[in-house]
């Protein structure tokens, strides 16, 4: 069963489940970038509530593919992030087991937003210790720049989220699946609990196993 999302900026838990769920991911990084989504955005959990992290692009970028989405070089940007990063998890249990590999992300220079979100993408999901295949819409043949374009090139069984399914046509796939999540209540490293988090909130919090074991337990596979 294959399964299409666009790349998130350390993506949330849904994404990560539908990636658990699937047996292969596509990123589709040929979507264009939307102002006000996740693509180059998250929110980590601080003790005020929670808090965006943004990565800054360049003028005039609504609309341009993901993987060709300009990056501004607005002066330590990621730093910022990784101090973020730091000041809000590094208390928690397991934030320290992966500090190296996350703190690498922000040691590198990004010039497109692609590249970066489906780095961030693939980090989450080797930390959630999740072996899914994946590859990128813009590694496919002819760029497919659509949900029912990927399924038609690729013929599969197609599994999506809920608000994806009205952007493809069940013609062009032998099966089309959605993806029911229901996040789960966890414990966080600050009093309550908010939900919207990146999926590394959760996993830094919990480890890999009982993450998966939440993941698995508040979705459900469901054709359509």
């Amino acid at each position: 069963m294959l399964a299409v999302v666009p790349p998130e900026y350390f993506p949330r838990l849904e994404r990560v489940a539908l990636a658990l769920r699937a047996e292969r991911l596509v990123l589709a990084d040929t979507f264009q970038y939307s102002r006000q989504s996740y693509h180059n955005r998250t929110r980590l959990r601080n003790p005020q509530g929670w808090q965006w992290i943004s990565v800054p692009l360049r003028a005039h970028q609504h609309g341009v593919p993901i993987d060709r989405a300009a990056i501004g070089q607005l002066r330590d940007w990621s730093r910022r992030h990784w101090r973020a990063f730091c000041y809000n998890y590094r208390t928690t249990p397991y934030f320290e087991f992966y500090e190296p590999r996350l703190e690498a992300i922000f040691r590198q220079t990004w010039k497109t937003l692609g590249a970066l979100t489906c780095a961030t993408f693939l980090l989450t999901l080797q930390l959630f210790e999740i072996d899914t295949p994946v590859v990128r819409a813009s590694e496919l043949v002819g760029r497919p720049t659509s949900m029912a374009a990927i399924a038609r090139v690729l013929a599969a069984d197609t599994l999506l989220l809920p608000e994806a399914t009205a952007s493809i046509d069940q013609a062009v796939a032998p099966q089309v699946w959605v993806l029911r999540f229901e996040e789960p209540i966890y414990r966080q490293n600050f009093e309550g609990f908010v939900p919207g988090m990146t999926a590394l909130d959760m996993l830094f919090n919990l480890g890999p196993v009982e993450a998966r074991t939440l993941l698995e337990a508040h979705s459900q596979v469901i054709p359509i």
